[in-house]
């Protein structure tokens, strides 16, 4: 999925987790939504997060590859575990919000992700081609549910 499409389920996402969330700031809770929707594609140097912190992001890529290890349940539980742990817990559970979207999202592409490799197979894999129709269609639909729930 594209970055814009990320941001969009990630902020649905949000909206549905806020009722389970009540301590914090709203805004800071979204701020943590919205980059854990992008975090994961921080195995992609020409990604939105990775091209940002791009020696990071070779690195990790060199070691994990593209939908490697981050993109499994295994990266999300580490990254947004040591987040809820040391940092914030309200805005670890955020993060873990906005993180669970990406990887749900990419589910519904062609390339799909595994959730839990390198250990076990269970692999989500869709219908959309990222980048096309399919995705701006999706897009549409994510930010009309996104605005039926403000209202």
């Amino acid at each position: 999925m594209m970055w814009h499409t990320h941001l969009a389920f990630g902020f649905l996402f949000g909206l549905l987790s806020l009722p389970f969330v009540n301590e914090g700031n709203v805004y800071i809770f979204f701020a943590f939504v919205l980059l854990g929707a992008l975090l994961p594609d921080i195995d992609k140097p020409e990604s939105k997060v990775g091209s940002r912190v791009k020696p990071v992001s070779n690195v990790i890529q060199a070691i994990f590859g593209h939908r490697g290890i981050i993109h499994t349940i295994w990266g999300m539980i580490v990254l947004c575990g040591l987040f809820w742990y040391f940092v914030n817990r309200t805005y670890g559970v955020a993060l873990f919000a906005g993180f669970f979207s990406h990887l749900l999202i990419d589910g519904f592409t062609r390339m799909g992700i595994n959730f839990l490799h390198p250990i076990a197979k269970l692999h989500l894999s869709g219908f959309i081609e990222t980048g096309t129709i399919s995705e701006t269609i999706l897009l549409v639909v994510i930010i009309a549910l996104s605005v039926i729930l403000l209202i």
